[in-house]
């Protein structure tokens, strides 16, 4: 690590994705994509969507006929989020730029991961997806089996994913009927980590809202959602460094910016530019409590 803030923007900006990747794994089950074109709050990226059509016999209508009414995209309206932190000269002498360093790269990572999660979270309403089942205070895994049986009569496509408050993953850790699996039952007892259950990738949010509709979390396909993320145009800040870090397999791009305030403050900003829209509102399940 650099022993220099100042010196360190692309240490910053690498870092906080790395960091802010690691917590938002459920993006690796969503329809995302990473726009190359810089842009500002407002600007709309269309995201292809994982559909499943089916194979029809080559007719006169060619390639144009389609074959099923399966949504192959959504638009996604991006709007710019920063997390930023200030320090002193004094600070930094007495206790060292590495500690600053490490101390915005967790902070930032955990700041913009919860608002990523925050604007998903409110897609998930009774008006964009219609289709819901009631689990009550806790899931089980026949009760997953059955909201998977709802997915595979819509033609949802795989891999499949679940994201679940901490109750809800309290009551999969507890149930016997996965914890008594000799090979599954051992790991989650020691790890506590569910991984995949009854083919659908495990996720906990412990923030998880309830949107005033009882939601207590999700299962879904990865064409429900469709994630989008960009870099935003560099600001030319007198003084300020900017670098820029990208990552294609979530669609994370995260830009930093680094100088000194004229009133003698170091100013460390970490900006992440994203959006979500709903995608093939069939290929996800609601789950709640009541």
């Amino acid at each position: 690590m650099s022993n220099s803030i100042t010196a360190a923007p692309s240490v910053l900006s690498a870092g906080v994705l790395s960091a802010l990747k690691n917590k938002l794994p459920v993006l690796s089950g969503i329809s995302s994509i990473f726009s190359a074109r810089p842009g500002s709050t407002g600007m709309s990226i269309v995201v292809p969507l994982i559909g499943t059509s089916t194979a029809t016999a080559f007719g006169s209508g060619g390639y144009l006929t389609q074959d099923d009414a399966t949504v192959t995209q959504a638009t996604v309206s991006l709007t710019q989020y920063k997390i930023s932190s200030r320090f002193t000269p004094s600070n930094l002498k007495d206790y060292g730029a590495d500690f600053f360093v490490n101390n915005f790269v967790q902070t930032a990572s955990i700041g913009l991961a919860q608002k990523v999660m925050d604007v998903i979270n409110a897609q998930v309403t009774n008006a964009n997806y219609s289709v819901s089942t009631v689990s009550g205070a806790d899931l089980s895994y026949a009760e997953l089996i059955a909201v998977q049986k709802t997915l595979d009569d819509a033609k949802a496509p795989s891999p499949r994913y679940a994201v679940l408050n901490s109750a809800y993953i309290a009551g999969l850790r507890s149930d016997t009927t996965i914890v008594g699996n000799n090979v599954l039952g051992a790991s989650i007892i020691r790890d506590g980590d569910l991984g995949v259950i009854a083919g659908a990738r495990i996720y906990q949010f412990a923030n998880l809202a309830a949107n005033s509709e009882s939601l207590a979390g999700w299962v879904a396909g990865p064409d429900a959602i469709a994630f989008a993320s960009a870099l935003p145009d560099s600001m030319d800040i007198p003084g300020f460094e900017v670098s820029n870090a990208t990552d294609a397999d979530t669609g994370l791009g995260v830009q930093v910016l680094v100088g000194m305030e004229q009133s003698g403050f170091l100013n460390v900003t970490a900006t992440l530019m994203f959006g979500a829209a709903v995608g093939r509102a069939t290929s996800l399940v609601r789950l709640k409590t009541a």
